[in-house]
């Protein structure tokens, strides 16, 4: 049983709307809730916008029934992350759901819920004026129970496979490696890059340097390399103007200075060694 809190660290979560169509269908399969919340709590995505049932929405106006829901999440949430698996549980009303952490790169960067539902017809507290609205949740058979938690796994691996949910961090590096890879070869500098990814030039120089090590002129120049010994593998004919133009210098003797210098040997001695066969 959750409830919306709001906290800036789950903007570090970015969900593709993929994510969303996927709850959705999920959520009309089970006919019960599914949900993913970011790493602090916030709610991200519900699968059909389904809003707490009845039976929960009683339990939660009880006294104190809100923070004992809350607090139940919170230490099933640590559980299943310390299990790295779906966790079944029975909350304190006596409902059931499911909690599963999602890994990103091994940091949990959030969770799918599915809540709440029954896997009997009486109620466990005896409350019995609440035993109308506890029958009216979702039940499920062991049978189905299993199937539906296999398939949840399912679910969050497809997820995380297909990088339908990425962190921040993890999207701005993948959006410098494709675009160093689109245009490396052209003569672009580090305000072009900024630019074009809605960024400003400090906040791409610390990135560059707290994640990749270095500064965006020796990307450029370790990408343009590679590029050019790339090159030379399927043009083992080519000359070492021609190498070095494909990869973006716009001069020969410069690029020869920076090959001797990273590699150990000439632009020429390379081209050798692939013609000989010596270089793999």
């Amino acid at each position: 049983m959750r409830t919306e809190r709001k906290n800036k660290s789950a903007l570090e979560l970015i969900l593709r709307d993929e994510v969303q169509s996927l709850l959705d269908n999920f959520a009309s399969l089970i006919d019960a809730r599914v949900t993913f919340f970011g790493p602090d709590g916030t709610r991200m995505r519900r699968g059909k916008e389904m809003c707490n049932s009845d039976f929960c929405r009683r339990i939660q106006s009880c006294p104190h029934g809100l923070e004992k829901c809350q607090a139940m999440d919170i230490y099933k949430q640590q559980e299943a992350v310390r299990k790295r698996d779906v966790l079944l549980y029975r909350c304190h009303a006596g409902a059931h759901e499911i909690v599963a952490p999602v890994f990103i790169h091994g940091k949990c960067a959030g969770f799918l819920m599915i809540g709440q539902f029954r896997v009997d017809d009486a109620l466990p507290s005896g409350a019995t004026e609440l035993e109308p609205f506890y029958r009216q949740l979702p039940k499920f058979s062991t049978e189905k129970l299993s199937a539906i938690t296999g398939s949840f796994r399912t679910l969050i691996d497809y997820i995380t496979i297909r990088e339908l949910a990425v962190l921040q961090s993890d999207q701005l590096r993948l959006d410098i490696d494709r675009y160093i890879t689109q245009y490396g070869h052209e003569d672009i500098k580090l305000p072009d890059m900024a630019k074009k990814l809605g960024k400003s030039v400090s906040s791409i120089s610390q990135f560059l340097r707290r994640n990749y090590g270095t500064g965006f002129k020796e990307l450029l120049i370790n990408h343009r390399l590679r590029l050019a010994e790339s090159f030379w593998k399927s043009n083992p004919e080519a000359t070492v103007a021609e190498a070095a133009f494909a990869a973006g210098f716009q001069d020969q003797f410069y690029f020869s200075r920076l090959f001797r210098n990273r590699k150990g040997m000439t632009p020429g001695e390379y081209r050798e060694q692939l013609r000989s066969g010596e270089q793999k």
